[in-house]
């Protein structure tokens, strides 16, 4: 049996896989704040009354929105105090007596689709996590920024410093700050300025529309307005349509994937796959045949999915 746990802000999902990769069991609970101990104490719980429900001794596998520290092994996630600076996978495999492997999350949803998902039997793929912003745009939120993830050669690329695939926080392609020169110039949660994911996600999103409208709304609304044909919003959404074509295209360049994979609360609007197998050629070389862009089989589910898996 494979145990998935996947740590975020203020909750946790837990999740139990059989061998066959079927959903045994769920829950989700609070992430206990600031408590190290109490944290491990939970995921204890949890996958000792796995254990005895199940009659097994299983897999554990724990995603993070972060990345672990190459040097000694910790985890650098400034979002999750309680486990910034910990040796996570090391102390649980201390008190579960068992192995427990870590992994980012984004790495984690990819490692999910690349198993009977949306990139299944790909040579090589693309995860891009379109977070939703204030609100839960669609229902389901997977942060609030862009997460990526690298997968190649039937294995997960994490790269020297664990930042293999943030797409997010390249600098926003200059072709774009020349076609649309009065975008604002945010600064990015990392300190940087016009960081991608500050354009591209839900967030990004409902900055543009409220930079060009002076309206400050959710993307869920942006979205829901742009179905009733509103034009700010449709301006709105085609700008920022463009903007992760060009996005994209950076990655897409560098890596060549057979498929790019979208999850997170936007990744269910229509018009990214409408629109940017239109789009992505004008900020490609020419003649470049497109990736499959598809949408995430096991959606939400997909962190702590992947992060069961990660003992496969």
């Amino acid at each position: 049996m494979y145990y998935g746990f996947d740590i975020g802000g203020t909750k946790i999902a837990f999740a139990v896989y059989d061998g066959a990769l079927n959903l045994c069991h769920e829950e989700r609970m609070s992430t206990p704040g600031n408590d190290y101990e109490g944290l491990q104490q939970l995921i204890r719980e949890r996958v000792e009354a796995a254990d005895a429900r199940f009659g097994v001794k299983g897999a554990v596998g724990i995603g993070f929105p972060g990345i672990l520290n190459r040097l000694d092994g910790s985890i650098v996630a400034a979002n999750l105090p309680a486990i910034h600076g910990r040796h996570l996978g090391a102390d649980l495999a201390e008190l579960l007596g068992r192995p427990v492997k870590v992994d980012n999350d984004a790495n984690c949803f990819l490692w999910s689709e690349v198993h009977q998902g949306a990139a299944d039997g790909a040579g090589s793929a693309l995860g891009v996590t379109i977070g939703t912003g204030i609100g839960g745009a669609l229902g389901v939120t997977i942060g609030t920024g862009i997460g990526g993830a690298v997968y190649l050669a039937g294995k997960l690329i994490q790269g020297r410093n664990w930042l293999a695939g943030e797409i997010g926080h390249y600098p926003l392609p200059s072709t774009i700050l020349m076609k649309y020169p009065d975008l604002p110039r945010p600064r990015c949660g990392c300190g940087r300025l016009v960081c991608f994911e500050t354009y591209a996600s839900g967030t990004g999103l409902e900055r543009l529309y409220h930079h060009v409208h002076g309206e400050r709304v959710s993307g869920h609304q942006i979205v829901a307005r742009a179905d009733a044909r509103e034009a700010a919003a449709l301006s709105t959404i085609d700008c920022w349509l463009e903007i992760i074509a060009a996005g994209l295209a950076t990655a897409i360049s560098v890596i060549d994937p057979d498929v790019v994979v979208l999850g997170g609360g936007l990744s269910a609007l229509p018009a990214l796959y409408e629109e940017l197998p239109k789009r992505l050629p004008g900020h490609l070389l020419p003649g470049v045949a497109l990736p499959a862009i598809r949408e995430a089989r096991f959606g939400g589910a997909g962190g702590v999915r992947g992060a069961a898996l990660l003992n496969l």
